[in-house]
């Protein structure tokens, strides 16, 4: 395994990625840029089946360069998230006219799968929160080499902490794409597609790994714990104390800052659209002395209807299962939901915030509970003392509630006992109320509150406090459910028990989904 240095995981705070090169023999690019060919062309788009088809490209995220980046960054029992894409840019048809590197949407080729407007990426199936923690990353493999004019990934640096796209910053267009690149990106990094002006479609395979486990120490190859920004950075922007508080979660110390003075100027600035200045705010006045000033900013949400989502509306003003962010206000969506700024700060507060958090969790008003089951999820283990509370919250009516409520659990990790029961109910019934489809793809509620539920379970397998015996159980039930994620993550979990009988139910399920990526359309058997 090659651990990225401290420089390294510095440049990935500030920039927000970080380029490898997989460690394995050239013809196996060569042979992912083959199939991949193969599969979109002459069979069909595979989804999140295309590593199944291509098992090769294991090797690429196996290799010594790639695991070692991931660990690095999301710890040593990261997961690779059951959601992949095969991104492809079509040859435009005008080759003729350039754009400049910022701009928002131009033309892509027909055909094609890559959003060239700026965006940052939606979860999958449904929405989760935005995290400035490296929570979730995502991974753009490219099996060819794919140089400017062919149409790679651009990135905006450091735009993972930004609320949603703003004007174009440390616009990063890669130049030299060879074969094998593997970027890493922070799942919420602003980027978009570029205009492929060859005569060749251009390939790109995107993963997402998730962390399981609260960072305790530096996982990388640590040899100073002292932060500095990097002098060759890409960021236009400096948030500070942002990128400080990053790296002290990620060597496992508190937050530390100075405290900004309280003044009008700088509250205005929290929920603003200045981005720089906005995390400032968040970061300069989380100190232990101004927690009774983001409790009362989310008590002051009482009358909100932020849990409900704004829809659009098709030619007959009909609402479809679709969210319309263009105000960019903080709401629920079904794609990822951005917290009150408030609720970011108490946060970053540390211990003393969980009690008055837990106090909160009394209010009616559900986007208070969601805003504040998502910051004691961040606190991580010093909220372990929450978890009797989050698991009556289970119970809650409204789905929205209950999902935050679910990936808070599986944040804090330990402790988990007293919600185990709650969790087997939420995947063995449902309710009508959340069986309507959320997006056009037909996802529901209840789809998503499963793939939750399984992925607390996966986070609580790291801490041995948890009734193990009983998490096996629940996984074996999880393993056949109608959402195929869900049953992907059992699956793992299983595999991470490593006991003779989860190992037992595993091998056979996975042995009866056995997939021969050598039957084609021209060799059926």
């Amino acid at each position: 395994m090659k651990l990225l240095n401290d420089e390294q995981v510095r440049r990935f705070i500030v920039d927000g990625f970080v380029r490898v090169k997989p460690e394995v023999e050239p013809d196996v690019h060569e042979t992912v840029n083959r199939l991949v060919r193969v599969a979109e062309e002459r069979e069909y788009h595979f989804g999140n089946n295309i590593v199944s088809r291509i098992p090769i490209m294991w090797d690429v995220l196996r290799s010594p360069s790639v695991t070692g980046a991931l660990t690095s960054l999301l710890g040593p029992n990261y997961y690779v998230h059951p959601h992949r894409a095969l991104h492809i840019s079509r040859p435009v048809e005008d080759k003729n006219t350039m754009y400049s590197e910022d701009f928002n949407g131009p033309p892509m080729g027909k055909g094609s799968r890559a959003g060239s407007g700026w965006h940052q990426d939606a979860q999958s199936p449904l929405s989760r929160a935005r995290h400035h923690l490296p929570k979730y990353l995502i991974g753009f493999y490219f099996p060819h080499a794919t140089p400017p004019e062919m149409g790679p990934t651009r990135f905006q640096a450091g735009s993972y902490l930004y609320s949603h796209p703003v004007a174009p910053s440390g616009v990063v267009l890669p130049k030299d794409i060879e074969q094998g690149a593997f970027f890493l990106l922070h799942f919420d990094t602003v980027h978009a597609g570029w205009p492929n002006r060859t005569d060749v479609s251009r390939y790109m395979v995107k993963f997402v790994f998730a962390r399981t486990t609260e960072q305790s120490q530096p996982t990388w190859q640590s040899e100073s714990s002292d932060w500095r920004i990097p002098s060759d950075k890409l960021s236009e922007k400096s948030p500070e104390p942002a990128w400080k508080f990053v790296w002290n979660w990620m060597q496992g110390k508190e937050h530390e800052t100075n405290g900004f003075e309280i003044n009008g100027a700088v509250l205005d600035n929290l929920n603003g659209n200045d981005q720089e200045n906005r995390l400032r705010a968040i970061y300069g006045l989380a100190t232990r002395e101004n927690i009774p000033l983001f409790v009362r900013r989310l008590k002051s949400l009482s009358n909100s209807t932020a849990h409900k989502r704004k829809l659009w509306v098709d030619k007959d003003g009909k609402e479809i299962p679709r969210d319309d962010t263009r105000d960019n206000v903080r709401r629920w969506n079904e794609r990822a939901i951005v917290m009150d700024d408030a609720a970011y700060a108490l946060s970053s507060c540390g211990p003393d915030a969980v009690d008055p958090l837990i106090e909160l969790l009394d209010c009616e008003n559900p986007w208070i509970l969601i805003n504040a089951v998502f910051a004691l999820g961040e606190l991580g283990r010093h909220a372990q003392v929450a978890m009797p509370a989050l698991a009556r919250l289970l119970n809650n009516p409204m789905q929205q509630v209950v999902r935050q409520t679910l990936d808070a659990i599986g944040s804090i990790g330990s402790n988990m006992d007293c919600a185990l029961p709650a969790i087997e109910e939420l995947l063995s019934s449902t309710r009508p109320s959340w069986e309507q489809p959320e997006v056009m793809r037909g996802w529901t509620g209840s789809d998503q509150i499963r793939m939750n539920a399984a992925s607390a379970l996966l986070n609580a397998l790291n801490y041995p406090d948890n009734n193990l015996e009983e998490i096996e159980r629940l996984f074996c039930k999880a393993l056949h459910d109608r959402n195929g994620y869900v049953g992907a993550i059992a699956c793992e979990g299983l595999v991470r028990l490593g006991t003779s009988s989860s190992t037992s139910m595993a091998l056979t399920f996975l042995s009866d989904r056995r997939f021969d990526e050598r039957v084609t359309l021209r060799k059926p058997f």
